[in-house]
């Protein structure tokens, strides 16, 4: 008998946690309404799907610069190497260019942490925008070759769609003034 109270007593502590922790995740609405205000819906909801089990906006917001600052940190390593590799001297001077980019936009999302760590929404904004031009100026300068690193593209491409969905939660986020 007294086994079966220990039971019952971890079984209901047990479901009182999952309750709790699950009141505090961000609901299916609000992923929807985010990625309802992003270019890429069905990619927006896989990624907030795999990461639903933030606990607050916040989190989620930080969960997203997260990915997108190791998406951007792999691409430059990636343009590094294409670089080191030896390539055309056009190419290399546009992987170059690139590869520039990618230094800002790691730097600006670097920035867009301290802002969100200290509640300014509207400067994490800012900053996220800022990173989404690298990738996409990185773009630009690279589809004028004639032969493009797949991986270069499709990060950049990446980048672009996690910088959006950045963006939307943090006009989501509170404004400092």
């Amino acid at each position: 008998m007294a086994a079966n109270l220990r039971n019952n007593a971890f079984l209901s502590s047990l479901m009182l946690l999952l309750l709790i922790g699950s009141s505090y995740a961000i609901t299916s609405s609000e992923m929807s309404t985010i990625c309802d205000k992003t270019l890429d819906r069905a990619f927006c909801l896989k990624f907030l799907n795999s990461k639903s089990a933030a606990p607050s906006i916040q989190a989620l917001a930080k969960t997203t610069l997260d990915a997108t600052q190791a998406r951007a940190t792999q691409t430059s390593k990636r343009l590094q190497s294409i670089i080191d590799g030896g390539v055309d001297p056009r190419s290399k001077l546009a992987y170059r260019s690139c590869m520039d980019e990618y230094e800002n936009t790691i730097e600006n999302l670097d920035e867009a942490f301290e802002h969100l760590a200290s509640g300014d929404g509207f400067g994490m904004n800012i900053k996220v925008s800022a990173a989404l031009d690298g990738a996409d100026t990185c773009l630009d300068d690279v589809k004028r070759l004639r032969s493009v690193d797949a991986s270069i593209v499709n990060n950049s491409k990446g980048i672009k769609k996690l910088c959006g969905i950045a963006l939307v939660i943090s006009n989501m986020l509170p404004r400092r003034s």
